[in-house]
């Protein structure tokens, strides 16, 4: 990774911030020119693209997931590493089961976050 920031240290960040359901620490994670794909973006922000642009269409994603399931919290059991990425495999109590995959900018920010779904 190209910033200071380790990826065991980003997953933490990742983990504590969704479990803290507090906006504004999920969305320092992030870069202003964030892209962000997830199937969950088709049923939670209505873009049927499944994309978002932008840290101000994620700012509302996440706030519309968090009002939806305002308990909700994820346990990361992997993480892998690449040259400027990092893979978190997450689950959920629900049974959601998943990878998000996300580029990290120098600065330590994420730039480009996709969120993957196991099939079963």
């Amino acid at each position: 990774m190209n910033s200071n920031k380790g990826p065991n240290d980003l997953a933490s960040e990742w983990k504590e911030a969704f479990n803290s359901r507090d906006l504004d620490r999920i969305l320092a994670l992030y870069s202003e020119d964030i892209v962000f794909k997830s199937p969950r973006v088709r049923t939670i922000s209505g873009e049927e693209s499944g994309v978002l642009q932008g840290k101000s269409a994620v700012r509302d994603y996440w706030r519309r997931l968090l009002e939806r399931w305002p308990n909700l919290e994820c346990a990361v059991s992997h993480v892998f590493a690449g040259v400027d990425s990092v893979a978190l495999e997450y689950r959920f109590p629900s049974g959601l089961h998943g990878i998000e995959f996300m580029t990290v900018g120098s600065d330590g920010l994420v730039t480009y976050a996709v969120g993957n779904d196991l099939v079963r």
